[in-house]
């Protein structure tokens, strides 16, 4: 199988923290797999990634291919109850509509950040456009998080939010290794990469300045980075194996 994404860096596997997720779920699952670098995602089904690409058919987005590596037999959350499976959906949830947005802000809208990301994510764009492009992607992010509504708040109401999900997270986590436990679930697939870009972001924004304030944090996403991520960073096409494996 492939999995269609788009490019990373030297520490991160995707830029995307979709694609990340997707890689993340792939490891667990113990799949062999590769990569399809792209950044048009004009042919894509729903015209966004990740995209898993099978023999027979593509299946877009990240909680479409965990259900299906769960159809072949992948066991994301193990031995979980109810109750926190139901936790883990709401977490998950409040991850990936919430702090995502805020790391879209920061990495797009904020001015100490926008010249490194303009600069990875518009480099090969041929000099006498690189400008143009990038300061109309640019605004089309503004718009999308301007409609959504937090590119509207003040800084200081924006990071209010951020912070609450921050703490439900610290909560959750509490003493423990993962988000339920000794061994990572579908959860801390899709909530690390999420953390682990707001980290790495090049400029300390009030984001990632809060986070950084939380080293039970910090040290969680230090040790599901390494159990969940590729041995080495999927930069080519080449097979990538579970590293369990």
């Amino acid at each position: 199988m492939h999995l269609i994404m788009f490019p990373g860096t030297e520490t991160l596997p995707s830029l995307s923290p979709f694609c990340t997720k997707a890689i993340c779920l792939l490891q667990m699952a113990g799949a062999d797999w590769q990569p399809e670098i792209t950044t048009d995602v004009s042919p894509m089904p729903l015209g966004k990634l990740p995209v898993l690409r099978l023999s027979d058919r593509l299946i877009p987005d990240s909680a479409n291919i965990e259900a299906y590596l769960t159809a072949q037999g992948a066991q994301f959350y193990t031995n979980m109850s109810a109750q926190d499976r139901g936790m883990a959906h709401a977490l998950v949830r409040m991850v990936e509509d919430s702090l995502v947005l805020g790391m879209a802000h920061d990495r797009w809208l904020d001015d100490m950040v926008w010249p490194d990301t303009r600069a990875l994510l518009f480099s090969e764009v041929p000099e006498d456009m690189r400008d143009t492009v990038a300061e109309e992607a640019r605004a089309g992010v503004r718009a999308g998080l301007t409609g959504h509504g937090i590119a509207r708040f003040s800084p200081a109401d924006r990071q209010a939010r951020f912070d609450k999900d921050l703490a439900a997270i610290e909560t959750q986590l509490g003493t423990k290794p993962y988000l339920f436990g000794t061994s990572p679930t579908g959860a801390d697939a899709a909530i690390v990469p999420t953390l682990d870009m707001i980290l790495q972001l090049p400029a300390e924004t009030d984001l990632q300045a809060a986070l950084k304030a939380k080293p039970t944090l910090t040290a969680y996403v230090a040790r599901a980075r390494a159990a969940l991520y590729p041995q080495s960073i999927p930069t080519a096409a080449s097979p990538i194996s579970s590293a369990a494996e």
